[in-house]
């Protein structure tokens, strides 16, 4: 992990508004209202934030490579507007690597990021960006994903206790194929099942995977599972929804580790089957300040993620 101290630091002033540069591998990251605010109730700042990504970085990084991703821009912290990037033709002052996607909706070629280096993960952070999501599928084999992903959505934390039931059902009947699975917090109210497979399947395929797996569990727990989300966007039912949907093409999900803009300031954060089993806890109890910690502590606990290729049966 790396140490903050290695980061050299100066100020300058900026009229009545100091500027915070980091040099970063050479390269001096000028990061602009440093004590602004992101989270106000609690206090924490954007130079919180920075010094968090900065933490984490070199067990973050490894999720992005070769993977799109799209930001989340807070620019005026978590109360204020928001917006999503996932094209970055211009004004990246050449910190960030972009690969031309061609948008199926649209039509049109894009240019998303590829965050590969700790300076284009601080320079996006300070231009506001709070949250990363992933693809999960890598460039250039876009069109077969290296993960399946199941996606456990609640109404509320009050709820959280049915996810944590319905996630280790999930975890015996991947056993139960031999199929090893890896669950992080959203960093929501939710949680993430990850499992990591060879990149030979289309999205279609593994999308049946998955619902074909939920259905199962449904059908065996029909008073807690369900995959069939409630019309509209409010979760309504206190069943945990599998959404197998999350399996589609330049669909985003939550990357292990990213700060959501949430009260709190939650981290999708990496837990053990053992943590699932036992609970007591909630996703707003690993936040930035506190992550890194039980990263130096326990290791990555996702790690396995990155390397294990299975084959999915049924």
């Amino acid at each position: 992990m790396d140490n903050v101290e290695h980061i050299i630091k100066k100020e300058q002033s900026k009229g009545k508004e100091a500027l915070t540069i980091w040099n970063i591998d050479g390269y001096e990251l000028k990061i602009s209202h440093p004590n602004k605010l992101y989270w106000t109730k609690e206090g924490f700042s954007k130079l919180d934030l920075l010094n968090y990504y900065n933490s984490i970085s070199s067990t973050i990084l490894p999720y992005f490579k070769d993977r799109p991703a799209t930001l989340h821009y807070y620019p005026r912290g978590i109360d204020g507007f928001s917006f999503y990037r996932r094209n970055f033709e211009k004004n990246t002052q050449n910190v960030i690597r972009t690969v031309p996607y061609q948008e199926i909706s649209q039509e049109k070629i894009i240019q998303v990021p590829i965050i590969d280096t700790k300076i284009a993960l601080l320079w996006l952070a300070s231009k506001g960006s709070i949250e990363f999501h992933l693809w999960s599928s890598k460039i250039p084999n876009y069109k077969n994903p290296d993960m399946a992903i199941f996606d456990l959505d609640i109404k509320n934390e009050a709820n959280f206790k049915h996810a944590l039931e319905a996630a280790w059902y999930l975890h015996e009947y991947l056993e139960s194929i031999k199929l090893k699975g890896y669950p992080k917090t959203s960093g929501g109210s939710g949680l993430h099942v990850y499992v990591p497979i060879v990149d030979k399947y289309s999205f279609e395929f593994v999308r049946n995977w998955v619902k074909k797996i939920g259905t199962k569990l449904a059908k065996q727990y029909p008073n807690l599972i369900t995959t069939k989300k409630d019309s509209g966007a409010t979760h309504k039912s206190d069943k945990v929804v599998i959404d197998y949907l999350q399996n589609v093409i330049s669909r985003n999900t939550a990357a292990p580790y990213t700060v959501r803009a949430y009260p709190y300031a939650p981290v999708s954060t990496p837990l053990t089957w053992d943590e699932i089993n036992k609970g007591g806890f909630y996703p707003k109890d690993f936040n930035l300040k506190n992550v890194p910690k039980r990263v130096a502590k326990l290791g990555d606990l996702f790690s396995e993620v990155l390397t294990k290729k299975q084959l999915l049966t049924q």
